[in-house]
């Protein structure tokens, strides 16, 4: 279920995106949009708020420290070998140097908010609205959204722009947890209100 936007204050918003990274959209099979389309609705979004008063903040996850995430599994923690590419951020706008308004945070917990300087970027810059795209819905979304929720942001989670490898997981988080925490919207709708508070 999408909902009706409030108007967004461009100055006051800040587009966070989670883990578009070599390592994670490479050989899994994400549902209900493919790994493909996410990236794409998170590029066409942060174009259009490219260079304006908006903050695009970019979140990875570091490799070396995914094992802890899981302390249930297998005892000790063994050092895996990831690939160099693993922590490549492969949104356009994270290598483009004419871009003024990106920050970008690497977590080491589900959310980006944890053990990161993210809610000191958003406040030191007066943001109160966040616009979250990523993956996955059932782990670093809801970890992000929730966290941000909870720091008292308004939180708008584009369901186009965000998938999981699980499509039941997917449309429970949006169909009975997100509409609690967030606003649900789509990438036409997001692009639409940044048009028109451009």
């Amino acid at each position: 279920m999408v909902e009706t936007l409030v108007h967004l204050d461009l100055s006051k918003t800040a587009l966070v995106t989670i883990d578009l990274q070599g390592g994670i959209l490479a050989g899994n099979a994400f549902q209900p949009h493919s790994g493909n389309d996410v990236l794409a609705a998170s590029n066409k979004i942060s174009a259009v708020l490219k260079n304006t008063a908006a903050l695009i903040a970019l979140v990875n996850v570091n490799p070396s420290t995914i094992g802890y995430l899981r302390p249930f599994e297998g005892g000790q923690h063994e050092r895996k070998t990831y690939p160099s590419d693993y922590s490549k951020l492969l949104m356009t706008i994270a290598d483009d140097e004419t871009s003024h308004n990106v920050i970008k945070v690497t977590k080491h917990n589900p959310g980006a908010f944890f053990g990161t300087d993210l809610d000191l970027q958003l406040r030191r810059r007066g943001i109160d609205t966040i616009i979250l795209t990523g993956v996955v819905t059932g782990n670093g979304i809801y970890a992000t959204a929730l966290d941000a929720f909870q720091y008292g942001y308004k939180v708008i989670v584009v369901e186009d722009a965000i998938t999981d490898r699980d499509q039941q997981l997917h449309e429970m988080f949006f169909t009975k947890l997100f509409p609690k925490i967030a606003l649900v919207s789509s990438t036409d709708q997001i692009l639409k209100e940044i048009e028109t508070s451009l």
